[in-house]
């Protein structure tokens, strides 16, 4: 995995300049058994397919409400169950309105994840589940980035202003850059984080009786407001393109290119260790 120089570049989520205190911050894993947090989250997706003469387009755009709750603690993993509450949203070909029930079937869908008490992913379940619109690589990659997003970030201990700090994941790697704290925000002190990342996956497959080989690459820039005084993301945004080359060798008539580029954004819709939402 190539190294990643993180270029000063800050993405400010409300667009315009702000100033950070800049002092000293602790991050801590402060999940307990029980608790609940809901999350807000929308993606803006678009898909282009080249494969031979033709190119194909599709746009995404839907939302989805989460509840984060906490099944376990212990001295090794805290996990949590994502559900998917609601979903809506719509998919044009051209312009044209195509596969309307995708969305039907995320209602009610659960992805769990195990974090270590370092802020480390160790395993994530259920985003290949989720279904794709034309099941590339790209899609479930950036499906799964959805979720990562959420919790990829946490480092706890200590951080002083303009400090940067590494995370790997599954699909490649992010460095993130504590900016300061915002007293701006309603529910408390928020610190703010910036990053930028990039993918890089190899895979390979059938496609019928062809093999094919699978490179994924991309890149993503984003920011997040970290609530201090209950250490979950508070809201964030990150953009992320990722270009599949799917190669059949000795068969290049069916080599295709698939790139797809998504916008997030992630707001708190409920405080921590509030009622559940039905």
């Amino acid at each position: 995995m190539k190294k990643l120089v993180f270029a000063g570049i800050i993405l400010i989520l409300t667009g315009c300049a702000k100033t950070f205190v800049k002092t000293p911050v602790t991050f801590a894993t402060l999940f307990a058994p029980g608790e609940t947090t809901c999350y807000n989250m929308h993606i803006k997706r678009t898909i282009t397919i080249h494969e031979g003469d033709s190119i194909r387009n599709y746009i995404m755009e839907y939302s989805l409400k989460t509840e984060e709750s906490i099944a376990e603690v212990s001295s090794e993993f805290i996990t949590l169950n994502l559900k998917i509450l609601k979903a809506s949203g719509d998919v044009t070909h051209n312009g044209e309105a195509f596969a309307t029930g995708v969305f039907d079937d995320l209602k009610g869908h659960i992805i769990t994840i195990r974090l270590t008490p370092d802020g480390t992913i160790a395993d994530i379940r259920g985003t290949e589940q989720i279904p794709t619109l034309l099941g590339t690589g790209a899609e479930t990659i950036s499906d799964l980035e959805v979720f990562l997003f959420l919790y990829n970030y946490l480092k706890p201990g200590m951080l002083k202003p303009m400090q940067i700090y590494r995370k790997e994941s599954r699909t490649g790697s992010k460095v993130y850059r504590y900016e300061g704290i915002d007293k701006t925000k309603s529910p408390g002190d928020a610190a703010y984080i910036t990053f930028r990342g990039n993918f890089d996956v190899e895979d390979a497959g059938y496609k019928g009786t062809y093999a094919y080989k699978r490179v994924t690459k991309g890149s993503s820039e984003g920011a997040i407001y970290h609530l201090l005084r209950d250490g979950r993301l508070l809201e964030g945004r990150e953009k992320f393109r990722l270009k599949d080359n799917y190669i059949f060798p000795g068969y290049n008539n069916l080599n295709r290119e698939v790139i797809v580029y998504t916008e997030l954004t992630v707001s708190r819709a409920q405080e921590t260790g509030g009622e559940k939402h039905e």
